[in-house]
């Protein structure tokens, strides 16, 4: 009979004898209120298909605000629709004019220009791309043909000429024969000096070669980029002034109303309040579900007479207009009828509606077969 609590009592009780066959559902509706409905389902893809519909008027409604015309001292920026794309959407021309004057500056220096790419493109023509000849670079000193060393010691040769006769004359007068050991070590000490003077020589030679050799190295290499550079000045004429448009595009975007999204949370909103009252009425039926146990478990054997019943409380009304109660039987009825809280009718109601469906206990209190009263 399903998941449903209702199904599920009247499954215990007809197994349990029998006693309810469409008392007990009367009964449970009448208390806790009948199944509520399963809530329709969204049009989720209608909602979609809304949205996107919203987005798009929007979209072509910020576009259409962001096309604001302009018009300035140096020109004009104007849009115009000129007609719709294959889906339907606006299409739209922006059209930029000088003024007459900016004009006139425009088409002069175009004319300008072209004059003067014209003479870069002939140069271009005339450019040594080659690399520099290092083979013509300085390496003589004073006179052709003569490095910077060999200048410098041609220089110096006389005198240290000089000071060797001079040495030598100092130690003749001195007294010092030749190949005594001053006298060897006098013309050690003026070698050596000599050696030193000539090394000198030499690296300054090489020095202010190489620093000639690089200034000219610099030279050569400004003289090939020069008419580079003038090709360049040429090429980057003055322009004309552009009007300095304004940025219009300040419109924003609006989404569209989120149908979709209205939609899932209408249909949660409708399962919560689905849910919600399925959860009520189980928990009611989970509790009727224990008490009415009791009272129908013996259909005729059970007291149903109200003076063995006490804490009595009218909780809803069979469809046959029978009074449904939630009550304790009384301490003395305990043991015979049942601990805790129950639900029922009352013998005395019961027996001003459907006599025949009244019992007497051989005790003389009234009972009530409830296959009877459905």
């Amino acid at each position: 009979m399903g998941s449903d609590p209702i199904s599920a009592t009247i499954g215990a009780v007809d197994t349990i004898g029998g006693a309810v066959k469409g008392g007990l559902p009367s009964l449970v509706n009448g208390v806790v209120g009948s199944q509520p409905s399963t809530p329709a389902m969204p049009d989720y893809k209608g909602a979609a298909e809304a949205t996107a519909a919203g987005n798009l008027h929007n979209a072509q409604a910020a576009t259409a605000a962001n096309r604001v015309n302009q018009h300035t001292q140096f020109g004009n920026l104007d849009y115009t629709q000129t007609g719709t794309d294959s889906s339907g959407n606006p299409m739209w021309t922006a059209t930029q004019t000088l003024s007459p004057e900016q004009q006139q500056i425009y088409n002069q220096n175009t004319s300008l220009t072209q004059g003067m790419l014209g003479k870069a493109n002939d140069a271009v023509g005339n450019i040594d791309m080659s690399a520099v000849d290092q083979s013509k670079l300085p390496s003589y000193g004073i006179n052709p043909g003569e490095n910077y060393a060999d200048a410098m010691m041609r220089q110096m040769n006389p005198q240290l000429d000089r000071q060797q006769n001079s040495l030598n004359q100092n130690l003749a007068n001195q007294g010092i024969p030749i190949g005594s050991e001053a006298y060897k070590n006098a013309q050690m000490d003026q070698s050596t000096a000599a050696n030193n003077a000539r090394l000198q020589a030499i690296t300054g030679g090489m020095n202010v070669g190489l620093a000639a050799n690089n200034q000219q190295f610099n030279q050569d290499v400004q003289n090939k980029q020069l008419p580079i550079n003038m090709i360049n000045a040429l090429r980057n004429g003055n322009q004309g002034q552009s009007a300095n448009w304004v940025n219009s595009s300040q419109q924003a975007t609006t989404p569209g109303a989120d149908y979709s999204g209205a939609a899932q949370a209408t249909g949660q909103y409708n399962n919560n309040i689905y849910n919600a009252q399925t959860a009520a009425r189980n928990a009611n039926i989970g509790g009727l579900t224990g008490l009415a146990g009791a009272a129908i478990m013996a259909p005729i054997g059970t007291f149903s007479d109200i003076r063995t019943k006490e804490n009595i409380n009218h909780i809803g009304n069979l469809e046959n207009g029978l009074n449904v109660y939630e009550f304790d039987y009384k301490p003395e009825f305990k043991d015979i009828a049942g601990h805790g809280r129950f639900i029922g009718v009352m013998a005395q109601e019961v027996e001003k509606i459907i006599p025949e469906a009244v019992l007497i206990h051989p005790t003389g209190y009234k009972m009530v077969n409830y296959a009877m009263i459905g």
